[in-house]
């Protein structure tokens, strides 16, 4: 059959972003460096959001949920840790364990754009739309569902990270998550229902890292579908190489110092690794005379608290919450950028820290299997591996001018191959070519 004129990745298409978290904030701006990004590249693309937004944005909807939705979003905030009967572990980020419940209605969304879409991609998905409300948003307007996985939760009964949990392998129940030793738990049933309407809707995951591609080659809810890899857009205008000296002079930050950037994170937010990068500095500062201990200085991005502060063995700047572009010159000021994760499917700071010409010293996980490779474009340690974090930053630290420089180069070099807006429109436009008629 003779295709039309505008198949295939020339056609404009009409595309809506569905996302619970703010699109023009912390991590939940991934929602409109996309638009940005498939705006570019000749598509016309709204964001609907479940957020508040503090005023009107440019193509952009908010969405209300029904009361029953509201009232259960206000139960899940309110008592987190009870739930239908199950104490939940907070490491493993279970946002309600009914996955059934519709917080908001999928036909609002519907009335509220005024295009036809060919196509819809999921973003957050925190108390926002069920499987059974992407299957009714398929099925209404023949438009593919691009599920693309911000962390585990497209893949499992529940949780957002699994840690060394293998359940969304099978059919979950058992659920560390909820201290359950019960085959069909709730678990169990969400991964069901999941698997149900996944089955009969044109639904389709896209992961943003390698280690989220494994992660979801070995999901059975996704057995049956095609799996995709794009990395996260990220905005090229604003993460770009830039003067080190002048952004530092822009932050008020020390130009006669080697910086380590990195993010505040919780002391008791255990899978962003606080315990493990204090470790790492300590050993760090172990390993180096006490010219060198002079010579450095931390600056960190987010919350001052002192807990923190105690803990901190070199000198150091809080710069406090940073808007995108303070950011961005946070990492141009930096000598390296250093992410102590342990489980994450990101986290995009390091995409950000990369694009910036700023090595990355990181452990093994998330997207630093994309991006962060040993002597090229930063150090990536084993897994929980402080000794080897901390060896990784003295390499980085004591390299000579040249090979700083060098280094740089790379991580520019490796930007420009996989992580700038055209190509990651393109490969947007690459499966809906295949996937929408």
């Amino acid at each position: 059959m003779e295709q039309p004129e505008e198949f295939g990745t020339n056609k404009k298409y009409n595309i809506v972003i569905l996302t619970a978290s703010h699109p023009y904030k912390v991590s939940g701006i991934v929602a409109f460096d996309l638009m940005q990004c498939l705006n570019q590249s000749g598509c016309n693309v709204k964001i609907v959001t479940s957020s508040r937004l503090e005023k009107k944005y440019e193509n952009t909807i908010t969405i209300t949920g029904t009361l029953l939705g509201i009232y259960q979003r206000l139960k899940n905030r309110l008592k987190p840790k009870v739930q239908n009967e199950h104490l939940f572990d907070s490491n493993y980020y279970m946002d309600g364990i009914d996955e059934k419940k519709s917080t908001f209605k999928a036909k609002k969304i519907l009335k509220k754009i005024s295009f036809k879409p060919d196509a819809f991609i999921y973003l957050f998905p925190q108390f926002f739309l069920s499987t059974s409300d992407l299957h009714y948003l398929n099925k209404k307007t023949n438009a593919p569902i691009l599920w693309y996985m911000m962390d585990m939760a497209p893949i499992t009964g529940g949780c957002h990270y699994a840690w060394d949990c293998l359940g969304y392998t099978k059919e979950c129940g058992h659920c560390p998550g909820i201290y359950s030793n019960n085959s069909k738990d709730k678990t169990n049933l969400n991964w069901l229902n999941k698997f149900d309407f996944i089955e009969k809707s044109n639904i389709i995951p896209i992961a943003a890292s390698q280690w989220q591609f494994d992660q979801l080659k070995r999901s059975s809810l996704f057995i049956n579908k095609p799996h995709y890899k794009i990395h996260l857009p990220i905005n090229n205008d604003l993460f770009k190489p830039g003067n080190k000296s002048e952004a530092r002079n822009q932050l008020g930050l020390p130009q006669d110092k080697q910086l380590i950037f990195f993010g505040a994170v919780s002391v008791k937010e255990i899978r962003k690794g606080y315990k493990e990068l204090i470790e790492s500095l300590i050993i760090l500062k172990n390993q180096i005379s006490e010219e060198q201990i002079k010579d450095i200085h931390l600056i960190i991005a987010g919350r001052n608290n002192e807990e923190m502060i105690k803990d901190l063995p070199f000198s150091h700047t809080f710069l406090g919450f940073l808007n995108y572009s303070n950011l961005a010159l946070a990492f141009q000021a930096a000598n390296v950028f250093v992410c102590p994760s342990i489980e994450d499917s990101g986290p995009m700071m390091i995409n950000q820290s990369i694009m910036c010409g700023t090595p990355v010293a990181s452990f093994e996980m998330g997207v630093a299997i994309d991006l962060v490779h040993n002597g090229v474009t930063g150090h990536r340690a084993k897994l929980r591996d402080c000794n080897d974090l901390a060896s990784g930053l003295k390499n980085i630290l004591e390299m000579k001018t040249a090979e700083k420089e060098r280094m740089s180069l790379n991580c520019i070099e490796l930007s420009q191959k996989i992580l700038q807006p055209n190509i990651i429109a393109e490969k947007f436009r690459e499966i809906l070519s295949k996937n929408t008629y």
